[in-house]
């Protein structure tokens, strides 16, 4: 657009006067330019070595970084630094920006974002005490909580040993045919068993009518080799794996204290519910960890070393376990977990341990891997986080990234992740103005403008990663490019002006949970009827239907309707119709699928299916 203005009628004092004021105004400008952005001495990928230090989830990320940097970001350039990553865990990687250790890594890694209170700590470096307590505000300094890939955390499962996987019922089993035909039963394939919502929630929260595999899956009961109780493996150390994985369990049961209770104690996400956390007589030097009881007692255990690897050995060392990983250190770190063709059955599978599928938000199974069958050896990589939708996200990498969330997305998997660098603004007020410290920050910078870069980022894919949303990648970007350096001179900082005052808080109406659980099915031999318990959230109306088939025949089972004041633990008893009596009464046992149907008061309807085996004498 433009437009055209009538020349003011000047006289020469007032001319000069406003020349002045213009020339005045510009030289400003170029000062506060000057400062803010003050330049780096040290040329572009000319700097020293650096370290990383953080989470074992980004292990494989930075792989794909570092491989990126010198032959593509710094193509052409003869001197190169060497980038070395510590994944020693999200824990340590929070705590290294907490610290200001001399010679110690030059960013994080986490794959929980800190919380204001973390962030308010690394800023005045003051260890794991509140930054109130901060003696030496001159290395005080900013820090970047700058997004860096996308990854999906995968269920692991050792099924028991010599267990007939073919008992499971059709909705609790994936199948592959992997030499079978259509139709049939998959003979020659992989059946892997999965969990609905309802149970993975009840399993990890140790639910006594879900501790054994038969208990969770009724139809195993004629194997007494499924007959076992299920362990639950878990991370060592405090670990953004598990963060993520309890943000997933959270989601299907707030009431639980996933976030609070088991990630914000003192121990934070090593705690466990119904674990003991203490001395590991199993491990060696017996330092603190979860799972310090027999196996058997609070049936959780972890391996005794850091990091997801250790995790995953753990489990294929221990039958019927259940437990989570990255995708990609499933892949690469413990084999095991990949599908692998048996030594000597030609198209048979090993299919004891595996990674499996959860529901996503939309409630359908989904693959952690983008292809179907990426959990064989030989199978596509990517993560299927391309779709997911992160919630919470700020509007900068100075923003509180602590209430970001791609679990449970109505689209993709359902646990998704991202994991985040902790990168400080300007390292020269950190860790001094010496030009040694320059040479290491301007690494840094250089570093992780190579990390969102295209051509980083489009390798992560064939990884086992997903790249950043574009929305969140354009906020890295601009996160990398205000890291500067100003140097030990004692020139006047420029102070960003105060943000505008946020508008009052209003308080979001929070509809009413409709995440109900089935805890436990009891079936009398004598009546025929089934008694199913549920675990309510709150008041609302339940309706749960029954309907089986009898040779080519469907037919109805029963209703059941049910109206609860409030929060608690019901009965549902399932009175078998005259047709289902018939049934039971020429074959003795008649298998149910379940409909239920939760309408919390003033909320929506959520429904969940299962299945019963009636039986009659």
């Amino acid at each position: 657009m433009s437009r055209s203005l009538d020349a003011p009628r000047w006289g020469t004092g007032a001319a000069v006067a406003g020349m002045l004021a213009l020339l005045l105004s510009a030289l400003a400008a170029v000062c506060l330019t000057t400062r803010a952005d003050a330049a780096f001495t040290t040329g572009k990928c000319a700097g020293a070595d650096i370290v990383g230090r953080g989470a074992s989830f980004a292990r494989d990320a930075h792989n794909v970084f570092i491989n990126n940097f010198q032959p593509v970001y710094c193509a052409g350039t003869p001197a190169l630094a060497n980038v070395t990553y510590e994944a020693l865990g999200s824990g340590a990687g929070r705590l290294s920006m907490k610290v200001r250790e001399a010679g110690g890594p030059r960013f994080g890694m986490s794959d929980e974002p800190p919380t204001p209170a973390e962030v308010a700590q690394m800023n005045a470096g003051t260890g794991s005490e509140p930054a109130e307590t901060d003696v030496n505000p001159a290395d005080n300094g900013n820090i970047h909580v700058i997004p860096a890939a996308v990854g999906a955390v995968a269920p692991l499962v050792n099924f028991p040993d010599s267990c007939d996987v073919s008992l499971l019922d059709a909705e609790s089993r994936t199948a592959e045919a992997m030499g079978g035909s259509p139709g049939s039963e998959f003979p020659l394939g992989l059946v892997r068993v999965r969990f609905s919502k309802a149970e993975f929630e009840n399993i990890w929260a140790k639910n006594p009518a879900f501790d054994t595999w038969t208990e969770v899956f009724p139809e195993l009961a004629s194997d007494s080799d499924c007959n076992k109780p299920i362990i639950r493996v878990v991370r060592f150390d405090d670990s953004g794996t598990s963060f993520a994985f309890k943000d997933y369990l959270n989601s299907i049961d707030g009431s639980q204290g996933w976030l609070s209770t088991y990630v914000t104690g003192s121990n934070k996400t090593r705690e466990w519910p119904s674990a003991v956390f203490g001395k590991r007589t199993d491990c060696a030097g017996e330092p603190n960890g979860p799972g310090s009881q027999e196996d058997l007692v609070d049936q959780l255990t972890s391996g005794c070393s850091n990091g997801n690897g250790a995790l995953v050995a753990k489990l294929v060392g221990t039958d019927g376990s259940v437990g989570y990983s990255d995708v990609s250190t499933a892949r690469t770190n413990s084999p095991s977990l990949a599908i692998t063709p048996r030594a000597n059955s030609g198209a048979a599978f090993d299919n004891d341990t595996y990674w499996t599928q959860v529901e996503n938000g939309s409630n359908t199974f989904t693959e952690p891997t983008s292809s179907t069958n990426g959990f064989r050896t030989d199978g596509p990589k990517g993560a299927n986080c391309q779709t997911t939708q992160f919630t919470g996200v700020p509007a900068s990498t100075f923003g509180d990234w602590s209430q970001v969330s791609g679990v449970s997305s109505p689209t993709g998997y359902g646990i998704c992740t991202m994991t985040y660098g902790l990168v400080f603004d300007d390292n020269s007020k950190v860790w001094g103005g010496s030009p040694a410290e320059e040479a290491k920050a301007r690494t840094v910078k250089d570093y992780w403008e190579n990390i969102v870069s295209n051509e980083a980022q489009a390798a992560l894919f064939p990884n086992d990663y997903a790249k950043l949303p574009a929305n969140v990648l354009t906020i890295s970007r601009a996160g990398v490019a205000s890291i500067n350096w100003e140097g030990s001179g004692d020139e006047e900082k420029v102070v960003d002006p105060p943000p505008p005052p946020k508008p009052p808080v209003t308080t979001p109406v929070v509809p009413p949970s409709n995440a109900f659980s089935v805890t436990k099915k009891a079936i009398s031999s004598k009546s025929g009827k089934a008694t199913i318990s549920l675990k309510l959230p709150g008041a609302g109306r339940v309706v749960m239907t029954g309907k089986a088939k009898v040779g080519n025949k469907k037919i109805k089972v029963g209703k059941v309707t049910l109206n609860a004041a409030k929060a608690g633990t019901f009965n549902l008893t399932l009175n078998p119709s005259a047709a289902a009596k018939k049934a039971l009464q020429k074959t003795g046992s008649l298998k149910v699928n379940l409909e239920i149907t939760f309408t919390p008061t003033g909320g929506s309807a959520k429904t969940t299916k299962t299945v019963v085996t009636l039986k009659l004498k």
